[in-house]
């Protein structure tokens, strides 16, 4: 009868350390189709399928063109004063957002408008919420004055 190796468990003393494994990992690659990037006729403004809707963004920064317009026309901040809110933004990307949205002016007007409109359903919305909120607890008040309550 052959004589069967068992495996001794190896007891340390305490107080000592064991030291970790080397774990050999590879980085995973995956392929993902990133979507287009659509140049424009302006060097830093540029439009990407999926990202802010399609709507022309900066280059590196994301920011939508409509945003800087909204910002420099509505707030009444100066281009500095942009760039020194967007760390990550360049005074030439918002001179050159400024000059693609008075080129392409119909197009920024679009979508500044359309935003708009969402904005005043969103308000319409939230301000039906808030009044039936109001009349739930209005109900609840008359209900607990009338239990004795």
């Amino acid at each position: 009868m052959a004589q069967r190796k068992t495996r001794k468990s190896k007891v340390k003393p305490k107080g000592t350390k064991t030291k970790p494994r080397a774990v050999k990992e590879t980085r995973a690659v995956y392929a993902v189709a990133s979507p287009p990037i659509i140049q424009t006729d302006h060097p830093h403004v540029i439009k990407v399928e999926g990202v802010r809707g399609g709507d022309p963004i900066l280059r590196e920064s994301y920011v939508s063109v409509h945003a800087v317009v909204e910002i420099t026309y509505r707030l009444k901040q100066t281009p500095q004063e942009i760039v020194d809110s967007y760390t990550d933004m360049t005074l030439a990307q918002v001179f050159d957002a400024l000059s693609y949205y008075h080129d392409h002016k119909q197009e920024i007007d679009d979508i500044i408008e359309a935003n708009d409109r969402a904005g005043e359903r969103a308000q319409k919305i939230s301000r039906q919420y808030a009044e039936r909120d109001r009349l739930n607890r209005l109900a609840k008040e008359k209900s607990a004055v009338a239990n004795g309550g």
